[in-house]
């Protein structure tokens, strides 16, 4: 998708409807063509202890294309492909007991002094779960709620049409905070375009 199309089709709704119409409230791109999508969320929740419908992929697999401000409408990029580096897949797990578990794990190490990374990494840790979410990679290794997460990942990268690609994710309070963390998104993406 070029610029000039993505910014036509961000100019025909509002950031709220375009997130529900384009990323959250549709079968991913990745799996347009695979039956498996269903199956491939039971198994992910199964891992996670969660409900189905609470693991959805967002990002580039969920649209075809990138809603990035540095990468605005870059098309997916497949595995094998000729490019240099193939995109990721983004997961977002929403859940908030498994939220409450991973916060409290930071906030344990980091009263203990024992969260590792520096003061702005620290920061942005701070900002996000204000924001309701806690990226994977922020989860201190070792810890319950970074196993969980990683095995899941494990689980969900392990099939196709996901095989092969680095499976990364966020764990989200709620599914209000996803909706706002991807409308935020949305419109830092609005304001780089149209600028």
């Amino acid at each position: 998708m070029t610029t000039e199309e993505l910014a036509a089709l961000l100019t025909a709704q509002t950031d709220i409807d375009f997130v529900e119409t384009h990323l959250l409230g549709r079968r991913p791109w990745i799996f347009d063509t695979d039956k498996t999508y269903d199956e491939w969320g039971v198994a992910v929740a199964r891992a996670l202890l969660v409900d189905p419908i609470s693991v959805q992929i967002v990002g580039s697999a969920a649209t075809g294309y990138s809603l990035s401000p540095l990468k605005p409408g870059r098309p997916f990029r497949p595995s094998g492909s000729s490019v240099a580096s193939v995109s990721d897949i983004d997961i977002a797990v929403i859940d908030t007991d498994l939220f409450a578990v991973a916060w409290d794990t930071i906030l344990r190490l980091d009263r203990t002094h024992r969260l590792r990374g520096s003061h702005d990494t620290r920061l942005k840790m701070r900002v996000d779960v204000y924001w309701g979410v806690i990226g994977q990679q922020s989860l201190p290794p070792g810890t319950d709620p970074a196993r969980s997460l990683l095995r899941a990942m494990a689980v969900a990268g392990r099939a196709p049409p996901l095989r092969g690609y680095r499976v990364r994710s966020r764990l989200y309070r709620r599914h209000e905070d996803l909706r706002a963390y991807h409308v935020s998104s949305l419109r830092q993406l609005r304001a780089a375009l149209f600028s």
